[in-house]
């Protein structure tokens, strides 16, 4: 592949043959008798070609084309630049490579920019779907956080399970004199009455969907949709270098962000089923909180 970078635009080319049409183009040029003037592209090959200037030819894969001030082109390697034309060809060449990265990322981002209201509506569709990202959100928020809608026994053992990675309810009963047998006969010492065990009643499944890289307001209020009306009042060409490097690194991060939506929705509608959380209820004792935990899991129906 073959980039050249023309004054409006870059031009991608893919023979070799392309650029040995070109006129004033000159694969045996004597580096003595020219004086560089300007990289004009770059080339990457799988298989080796021939420097141009005819004190070298040595085959090579990457280079580039160059133009000396007196109009006629040739190829050459970086080593071959360096050493025929010393801090000027060092200097040329990063310059050279900015300049490309820079047209490179406004291409990227006016092709992305014509996307947008692909962007807009695809989050508008995740959203209000049934049982969209809103919904899951909002019916997800009493399991994360206090006088929501579920009570504090519930928010806290959801607390414990995300931190612990686990997903099983366990409730505590006075154990039995035989288990209070058994276990002193285990551990060889006296345990103290009463004595608890732990209980499991039941598992909650698909917790990950409360953690907060799944947090889809993030995702897509305060991330995809907020940056993206940010970037549609933004002028591509009058972006400076760092301004471009920070959007197309955001914008090589948007697919992946719906994709992570799109998981955490079915995540969360999984989660949010009434059957999935209905263990939860066992582990509260007052019946006003329990009343209050009952209400939310009819609410998910």
């Amino acid at each position: 592949m073959i980039t050249i970078n023309t004054d409006k635009q870059l031009v991608r080319i893919d023979s070799w043959e392309q650029v040995l049409e070109r006129p004033g183009f000159n694969d045996n040029l004597n580096p003595a008798q020219h004086e560089l003037r300007a990289i004009i592209g770059r080339y990457v090959f799988k298989d080796k070609i021939l420097c141009g200037l005819s004190s070298c030819h040595t085959p090579h894969n990457r280079g580039y084309l160059v133009v000396t001030k007196d109009g006629l082109e040739t190829n050459l390697g970086k080593d071959c630049g360096r050493n025929h034309f010393g801090v000027d060809f060092n200097d040329m060449s990063r310059q050279f490579e900015r300049d490309m990265t820079e047209k490179e990322n406004r291409e990227t981002l006016w092709s992305f920019h014509f996307k947008l209201d692909e962007l807009f509506q695809a989050i508008e569709d995740l959203r209000r779907g049934d049982r969209g990202a809103d919904w899951v959100h909002k019916k997800s928020r009493p399991l994360l956080e206090l006088n929501k809608g579920c009570p504090q026994d519930v928010v806290r053992r959801v607390a414990e399970l995300l931190k612990t990675g686990g997903n099983t309810i366990f409730t505590q009963r006075k154990a039995t004199a035989k288990e209070i047998e058994l276990e002193e006969e285990r551990t060889g010492r006296r345990l103290p009455r009463p004595h608890y065990v732990d209980e499991p009643i039941g598992r909650v499944n698909y917790l990950d969907a409360l953690r907060p890289e799944n947090d889809l307001r993030e995702i897509l209020v305060l991330d995809l949709d907020a940056k993206g009306k940010e970037f549609a009042e933004l002028n591509v060409d009058t972006m400076t270098h760092e301004q471009l490097v920070r959007w197309v690194k955001w914008v090589g991060t948007v697919e992946g962000k719906l994709e992570r939506a799109r998981d955490a929705i079915e995540t969360g509608r999984h989660l949010l089923g009434e059957a999935n959380l209905a263990c939860l209820a066992e582990i509260i004792a007052k019946p006003a909180d329990k009343d209050l935990c009952l209400d939310y899991l009819r609410s998910l129906a």
